[in-house]
């Protein structure tokens, strides 16, 4: 007897992920497989139809929880013919039922012809506008586009042939241009946006085509027809126009032979206008006489030299620990060998928690009025099973141990003030009942408060009290960020202004007001908050739950990301013990203390630069300053926040080197100020690459997932291999065709011929990417996108300043100036520091007050 999908799900949940379900009412419960979590959060139930329906309370979608478990979206669905509603029989071959679905698995009902589809969208739409047919290359129909013109707007629908039969729904990909039969014997075609403005070039005698379903998906339309041909494209007058030319201009540009490319805009064309719009403000002119108009302009316009389309995945730097001090370098080496996760997971919280451990205690100085706190948020993004928890949880366990030994502290002075109060009550008493007293009162013990470096509540008006109590600052190391973020506006209706505001001041350590609806005092003033925040999420509820509004205000650009690509586990007998070593480190750094001034408020200490590593900052902040303004949107907010980053980090850097025995705590100096730069320069080079990730379709994160599956398997596989080996194409070999063909048509690799080999066999087809390799090969740091290798910046402590200015002068023959281009390297953002104007050369007031 066959499984049925429950069946199938919930032993692929145990084989895959280890988690097995329990009875639950009428269905079952068990830990989700999308995310860590040691709670049974997800949902499993059957439906009378025999459909399996999967719920996770922690929010994963549904396409999460399946390739978590490697199955595909038919596997939730019943074979049984009986199950299927549809207008045929129900005695079927299961040839004719796979047939009869569609896209994601889901059994569909089928129309004899595409009258009858479009018929039962009449019944529920009204009576159609107009509508667009498309037929492959032998003039068969395969679609049609169906419009309605309503008061509110236009609504478009599509019908497509399925086998012989049509359904309601659109064309697989990759779809056929518009008007297809009639390009092959053009030599000159013209794409416009959309069928209407291209019914409107034909109209005046134009070969016109376009890609079906607007401006959205060009990528899902077979362009190979026009390869080697002359393309005209005519944008719409808007930006949707714009990018829809951009993205046409950059396929048929990769086509083999590439299609020889122009852009014309249309002349006197108004906001949002389109060929429609230009050929109906000339309706009194001759047909010939436009036609000649668009042939002119197209003639005298440019060919677009369209450059290779950007990888869909920029390379991943490897983590540089070695940056990083003793003890901490080697005890990140060590602990990602022993859990074998990727050696960033383990070095951004315990980063955060060092800096959170020195807090408000000291502060470094830039510049007069410019001085930095130690304050670092940061997120491990990652997906279930990427041990994420182990590795936050080893880099805690010291700070842990430091905070259990406080309250343990804290109940023995709880014990010794109970008894104190118990003596004041008794002579408060007795001073009370001798009348003849003419002293002060007793003096009432003061009730201790309790030593906190973890925290993991997340509402500002929690937090206030404890960090009255605790001045230097806390630590909120969580687990998921996603309380933290789903926090920010819980008093503000989900408006931006609640709790979001106070992190933002939280951040720079500035003081903050919180009127609480109870407890006493209901007004609690806090002179310097300093909280730094650390903690892991997974890249979905990342995208759901940090909203524009937080992008916006500045607030995601304030967290540090690392997202590194996943990879195999391999079992290890390593271990570490990392408790003492790192539990000493922390002890001296809580060790350290603020000043106290005549109010008895606590004051940092404020630490300067030394001279040579004011150098090596004025080098990093004028070239970071070029890099931003090329920068537009949500990484320009990011890099204005990394600016300083670089400064936090190195004096985080400098105070773990004086914690091991190696530096001062007086001043940061060179040595620190460039490990702070260089793990900025990182922390920038993975801003480029997660922040796309983070807002990519559903399409491109499944075509990426595919280019890792490649990469992973060499950069060479067969359409065989693909099938059998990546789960989201076991299914169907079109699919995987379709999907290497895709990747081929964008510029992301290639189809090779290998014919038989000298002891015979059958030729194989193999596609091979083009783009290089971006989770398995290390980049050296120069030629890093996004990188500048501060080794570069000439250390000025090893030569004096006469002969370090003749070096530079001897290097190059032209001085740079802000108004040169810098020299880059082979990836974008890589400057060699050498060619940054030295800032010790000219007087300070030249780099301007910021």
């Amino acid at each position: 007897m066959n499984a049925t999908p429950t069946e199938k799900f919930l032993k692929s949940l145990y084989q895959t992920a280890g988690n097995k379900a329990r009875r639950n009412g009428k269905g079952w419960s068990a830990r989700c497989p999308a995310h860590e979590d040691q709670r049974p959060s997800l949902s499993v139930s059957e439906c009378d139809d025999g459909r399996t329906l999967v719920w996770c309370h922690a929010g994963c979608t549904v396409n999460a929880i399946r390739d978590a478990v490697g199955l595909a979206a038919s596997d939730l669905f019943s074979d049984d013919p009986n199950t299927v509603s549809t207008p045929t029989q129900p005695h079927q071959t299961r040839e004719k039922r796979q047939n009869r679905r569609h896209g994601n698995g889901k059994p569909v009902a089928t129309y004899q012809t595409d009258n009858g589809a479009i018929e039962v969208l009449e019944r529920k739409l009204g009576k159609r506008s107009t509508q667009w047919s498309y037929h492959d290359a032998h003039s068969n129909p395969v679609g049609v586009i169906v419009r309605w013109n309503k008061i509110g707007g236009k609504e478009i629908r599509a019908v497509a042939r399925c086998g012989n039969r049509w359904i309601i729904g659109g064309m697989p990909t990759p779809r056929p241009l518009y008007g297809l039969p009639n390009l092959a014997g053009a030599d000159r075609i013209y794409v416009t946006e959309g069928e209407k403005a291209a019914d409107a070039a034909r109209e005046i005698g134009l070969t016109a085509t376009t890609s079906s379903h607007g401006s959205q998906s060009p990528e899902k339309t077979n362009w190979s027809p026009l390869s080697g041909k002359e393309c005209v494209i005519l944008p719409d007058n808007d930006d949707s126009g714009r990018k829809y030319a951009d993205s046409v201009t950059a396929i048929l540009a990769n086509l083999i032979p590439p299609a020889v490319v122009k852009v014309v805009h249309l002349p006197d064309l108004p906001d949002h206008g389109d060929m429609v719009d230009w050929v109906e403000a000339r309706r009194d002119a001759d047909v010939g006489e436009l036609l000649r108009q668009v042939e002119t302009l197209s003639d005298k316009a440019e060919v677009v030299q369209a450059d290779r389309p950007a990888p869909l995945i920029k390379r991943f730097q490897p983590f540089p620990t070695d940056a990083l001090p003793e003890p901490i370098r080697g005890f990140i080496k060590a602990g990602a060998k022993a859990i074998g996760c990727d050696p960033s997971y383990l070095a951004l919280p315990l980063l955060t928690a060092l800096a959170a451990t020195i807090g408000n205690t000291r502060r470094v100085q830039l510049k007069r009025g410019w001085t930095v706190p130690a304050i670092i948020w940061t997120a491990i993004i990652g997906e279930s099973g990427t041990a994420k928890t182990p590795a936050f949880q080893l880099v805690m366990q010291p700070l842990r141990n430091l905070q259990q030994k406080k309250i343990k502290e804290h109940a023995y002075q709880l014990k010794q003030y109970e008894a104190e109060l118990t003596r004041y009550d008794k002579a408060l008493s007795a001073w009370k009942r001798d009348k003849k007293s003419i002293g002060d009162p007793p003096e009432k013990p003061e009730e201790p408060q309790a030593v906190r470096f973890i925290v993991i509540d997340t509402t500002v008006e929690a937090l206030a009290p404890l960090l009255l109590a605790n001045p230097r600052g806390v630590l909120l190391a969580r687990d998921e960020l996603a309380g933290w973020i789903g926090s920010f506006d819980r008093y503000a209706g989900g408006m931006t202004g609640g709790d979001s505001a106070h992190w933002l001041s939280m951040y720079n350590g500035e003081p903050i007001v919180v009127d609480r609806k109870t407890g006493n005092p209901r007004t609690i003033h806090v002179p310097q908050a300093s909280v730094s925040v650390t903690g892991g999420i997974q890249p979905g509820i990342l995208h759901r739950t940090l909203g524009v509004e937080h992008r916006e205000s500045g607030l995601a650009a304030r967290l540090l990301l690392a997202w590194p690509p996943r990879k195999p586990k391999r079992w290890t007998e390593a271990d570490i013990d990392p408790e003492k070593e790192l539990e000493r480190l922390f002890g001296r750094l809580s060790a350290l203390q603020p000043n106290v001034d005549d109010t008895g408020y606590l004051n940092p200490v404020v630490m300067g630069l030394t001279s040579h590593a004011k150098v090596a900052w004025k080098n990093y902040y004028n070239h970071h300053a070029e890099e931003q303004t090329d920068l537009s949107g949500e990484l320009s907010a990011a890099w204005s926040k990394l600016e300083e980053y670089a400064a936090r980090l190195a004096l985080v850097t400098q105070l773990i080197r004086w914690a091991a025995g190696n530096a001062d705590s007086n001043e940061v100096d060179t040595e620190s100020m460039k490990a702070g730069i260089k793990l900025a320069q990182w922390f920038k080079a993975e801003a480029r690459r997660v922040y796309p990730l983070l807002s990519e379709s559903d399409d491109d994160r499944k075509r990426r997932q595919l280019i890792e599956w490649i990469e992973r398997k060499g950069g060479s596989v067969t359409t065989r291999q693909v099938q059998q080996g990546c789960w989201q194409f076991r299914e169907s070999q079109q699919k995987v065709e379709a999907a290497l063909n895709e990747l081929a048509r964008t510029g992301y690799g290639n189809w090779h011929d290998i014919p038989s080999g000298p002891k015979g066999g059958r030729p194989r087809r193999v596609f091979h990417l083009s783009t290089p390799s971006t989770s398995t090969q290390p980049l050296k740091t120069r030629d890093s996108e996004g990188s500048v290798d501060v080794d570069d910046i000439e250390d000025p402590e090893t030569q004096p300043d006469h002969d370090r200015q003749r070096s530079r002068v001897s290097r190059r023959s032209t001085p740079s100036t802000s108004t040169q281009p810098l020299k880059t390297r082979d990836l974008e953002g890589s400057v060699d520091v050498d060619d940054i104007e030295d800032p010790e050369t000219q007087p300070d007031d030249d780099w301007g007050e910021l």
